[in-house]
């Protein structure tokens, strides 16, 4: 059986596009007055964040698809929504270009040793592109993963086909030739959007947040920023099983057992991500690099900074390594939601570690309404973005069977 999932209550939708127009005005308005640094570089943290947490939902699904892994078809579905987010945030880097002379020092003040590589058309556009590629990717990718699921529940629609249903369905040739073709394509196709995914993302940490810094320079530091893209990925993908199963029926296939699988995955990334973050500091700082040194001792030694360095490394990787040691947090949803929001707010602040010392210099930690309004702005976007997608595809067959027969069949 194939159906269309749940509508979600209006009151909630009310909610977050009030809180999306808060965010608009709010940006609009500081972007244009004495705060411009601060609602420009929200935009920025904000940006990476969510277009992070957007991309590592969907490389889940495919490392799901490439490993042929038939734990949590639900799961994987709901990966698949925060694809959702991909386009607005092609649309929002394309506004991150009116405030490149106030994000980007290099900008007014050009490094002529690196002008050749740091110049505004040469960023935007080769990052652009790059985005343009992994994006088309990732939705061509999503559209053969969804196409035989959406034949398959046009095949037993009744009566009005919705139109979206109808564009992925078009030369429809039969659902066994469909899923036949669809597992040839995935064979190919989630293993080059990974790595497709490693190299836009690791230039992006180059381009958008090292360049940031005139002098610092990772060759880590691409590396660290795709996989804790990921790691942040995973923990929202937590979230959404956790909130979205009741409403969307799915408390039969994600269970205990996918919890513990989920809450595996967070602990196995938190290793992987916090390793990529330690490698780092190590390097810099016992290496006693004069060029990279300086970037470390502003974020650690430096108030307002250092505080928040602390915060940063025990809510984003020392909190949920412990946390999850535990069987019991990581099968309970509740507790395992609670560990992904720590995550989820740890590594938020982890990315405005990242940014905001290297173009605030004045006094005082630069966290308040300004940043609270924005960044709700943001959230609220990515859940419209992914609840319009799970209100409008339907649920597949697999995604809704039980939990022995979501686990033992091969795919």
């Amino acid at each position: 059986m194939v159906r269309a999932p749940i509508q979600l209550p209006k009151w909630l939708r009310g909610l977050l596009w009030g809180l999306l127009l808060i965010g608009v005005v709010t940006f609009l308005v500081e972007a244009r007055g004495p705060n411009r640094l601060r609602a420009w570089q929200t935009f920025l943290v904000n940006f990476l964040f969510f277009s992070g947490m957007a991309q590592g939902g969907l490389v889940f699904a495919a490392a799901y698809d490439l490993t042929r892994a038939r734990w949590g078809e639900a799961v994987r579905r709901l990966a698949q929504g925060m694809a959702a987010f991909l386009p607005v945030s092609l649309l929002l880097f394309l506004c991150l270009f009116p405030g490149s002379p106030i994000l980007f020092p290099w900008v007014l003040n050009p490094i002529p040793e690196k002008q050749t590589w740091l110049n505004l058309p040469f960023l935007f556009s080769r990052d652009l592109l790059g985005l343009l590629a992994l994006y088309s990717f990732g939705l061509t990718y999503l559209f053969c993963s969804l196409r035989p699921e959406i034949g398959a529940a046009v095949d037993q629609q009744r009566g009005h086909v919705p139109r979206l249903w109808a564009l992925f369905t078009r030369e429809w040739r039969g659902i066994e030739a469909e899923r036949e073709r669809n597992h040839r394509l995935l064979a190919i196709l989630s293993p080059l959007f990974i790595i497709f995914y490693a190299l836009v993302f690791s230039l992006l940490g180059f381009d958008l947040v090292m360049s940031l810094d005139r002098h610092f320079v990772s060759s880590l530091f691409g590396a660290y920023f795709f996989m804790s893209s990921f790691y942040v990925g995973l923990a929202g993908i937590a979230l959404f099983a956790v909130f979205l199963r009741r409403p969307l029926g799915l408390e039969g296939s994600i269970g205990r057992s996918q919890f513990h699988d989920l809450g595996k995955l967070l602990f196995g990334f938190c290793l992987v991500a916090g390793d990529f973050f330690w490698s780092q500091y190590a390097v810099i700082w016992y290496g006693n690099l004069p060029e990279e040194t300086e970037y470390v001792i502003v974020r650690t030694k430096e108030m307002p900074w250092a505080p928040l360095a602390l915060v940063v490394l025990i809510v984003s990787f020392l909190g949920p390594f412990l946390l999850l040691l535990s069987r019991r947090i990581k099968e309970h949803p509740m507790t395992l939601a609670a560990v992904a929001s720590l995550i989820v707010v740890g590594m938020w602040l982890e990315r405005f570690l990242l940014v905001v010392p290297s173009l605030w210099h004045k006094p005082g930690l630069p966290l308040g309404w300004i940043e609270l309004f924005i960044t709700s702005g943001f959230l609220a976007a990515f859940v419209l973005t992914y609840l319009a997608f799970v209100t409008r595809l339907p649920i597949p067959a697999s995604a809704l069977s039980p939990l022995g027969e979501a686990r033992g069949e091969a795919r």
